[in-house]
């Protein structure tokens, strides 16, 4: 008889990194699952997204600019995924992988299949020198601004629950 052994995800690990590699090739478009798929786990990093010019990022440009590119690379990224401002997925990356509470509780495999932890680079990446601003970005003044995700992680399935055996019936009475 064939025996069946898990495998633990350590041992997928080195398939997960190759796949997360070549998954972008393959996307356009699709990757993100937007800001209210990643609310279900996070309700509170959402609403503290919310309250942040991020949110409303590309509402901020004047109504001429809403719809150039130059614009809209740093007040949209994500527009072409129907995702408006700066949406959670714009620095955590893309998360149709990495999404699944299943992966999400287990850090080396949610970070393996794409999940980002930005920093200063990330930021760095819109706010420039040449970025119009009334004032200079301040990296650590900035992100305490946008903190957020502290949420525990989401709980483990609970196992299915055993049926209660049956009592026997008591046996027939012969007429």
């Amino acid at each position: 008889m064939a025996h069946y052994t898990a495998c633990p995800v350590r041992n997928l690990l080195p398939i997960s990194v190759l796949l997360a590699a070549i998954a972008p090739s393959f996307s356009h478009g699709g990757d993100k699952v937007g800001p209210e798929g990643c609310k279900a786990c996070h309700p509170s990093a959402y609403e503290a997204w919310l309250a942040t010019p991020h949110a409303r990022s590309r509402e901020s440009l004047p109504e001429r600019s809403r719809n150039e590119a130059r614009c809209l690379s740093c007040h949209s990224p994500d527009a072409d995924d129907g995702l408006a401002g700066v949406s959670c997925e714009s620095c955590h990356g893309g998360g149709r992988l990495y999404a699944a509470p299943y992966v999400m509780r287990d850090a080396e495999l949610s970070r393996a299949l794409g999940l980002v932890d930005p920093g200063e680079k990330t930021c760095l990446g819109c706010h420039t020198e040449s970025t119009p601003s009334l004032v200079k970005f301040e990296y650590e003044r900035k992100v305490a601004l946008i903190r957020h995700g502290k949420e525990p992680p989401p709980p483990p399935a609970a196992p299915p629950r055993k049926a209660e055996p049956r009592k026997p019936e008591p046996p027939k009475q012969g007429r």
